[in-house]
């Protein structure tokens, strides 16, 4: 009598109808279940064409591995006893099952930060944290971090429970260049993503985005050098010198 669940802990409902679909009255009518509890009866007896509605119920308790699952699928058996003509207890039963779908949400966040304050020089290092959070209801396998232009380690991570947090497994490094300093800031990007497995059993994939921005310290410098290099001997009005003007970039800057 539930639709559907979507949390651990939801409680699935059951009615349990048994009918004497037989020409013999039943006895001791049970109802049983491996993996739901059932509550009621036995019912002392049954007539032929009779069903009973009532007495039986059950309730389920959801876990992790049936919202991982993406179904709930049970199995429940009813039993009844009769007396053959010579005087032996013969049994009757019948099995059904139920299934009942789960709502999953799969869901992943990734939150990415500098861990370098700023740059100032090519070869410089930019270090980054990478923390990646189950922010669904099922579990996550095989989880991965990617960045195009950073250098990521670590992982993949085997499996992320809901609502779990892994701040360790992923770190990431980038090395300053030239165009870097001259930009004023580097900003990259990467991505988590985490996959899990739905009802039919497709393969799903969830993934999330976060970027991190470093600052340049830029310091832009020009050092001009004037020197003369070609004069009369002597120099008299008129003549002609000669200089070289050398210009060098002291800075960090193109």
């Amino acid at each position: 009598t539930t639709a559907n669940y979507d949390a651990v802990g939801d409680i699935l409902t059951y009615t349990l109808t048994v009918t004497n679909t037989g020409n013999v009255m039943l006895t001791n009518v049970t109802v049983t279940d491996p993996s739901a509890t059932v509550v009621g009866g036995p019912i002392t007896s049954l007539a032929p064409g009779a069903s009973d509605a009532t007495t039986f119920t059950a309730t389920y308790t959801v876990t992790q591995s049936d919202l991982d699952a993406g179904l709930f699928v049970n199995t429940a058996t009813a039993t009844g006893t009769y007396t053959d003509g010579t005087g032996t207890p013969q049994t009757a039963t019948d099995a059904d099952d139920a299934t009942v779908p789960a709502v999953q949400t799969g869901s992943i966040s990734l939150a990415k930060d500098a861990t370098t304050a700023n740059y100032d020089a090519v070869g410089d290092i930019l270090t980054y944290t990478l923390t990646v959070t189950n922010t669904g209801n099922v579990t996550l396998t095989n989880v991965t971090v990617t960045d195009p232009s950073a250098t990521v380690v670590g992982g993949p991570l085997a499996s992320l429970a809901p609502g779990a947090t892994d701040s360790t497994t992923f770190t990431a490094t980038y090395t300053v260049t030239q165009s870097d300093l001259d930009a004023g800031q580097f900003v990259n990007t990467a991505t988590a993503v985490g996959n899990y497995t739905d009802g039919t059993g497709t393969p799903q994939t969830t993934s999330d985005d976060d970027d991190a921005t470093v600052p340049a310290v830029q310091s832009a410098s020009l050092s001009v050098d004037k020197a003369l290099t070609l004069s009369p001997d002597p120099i008299v009005v008129g003549s002609v010198l000669t200089y070289t003007v050398t210009m060098t970039n002291t800075g960090n800057v193109t």
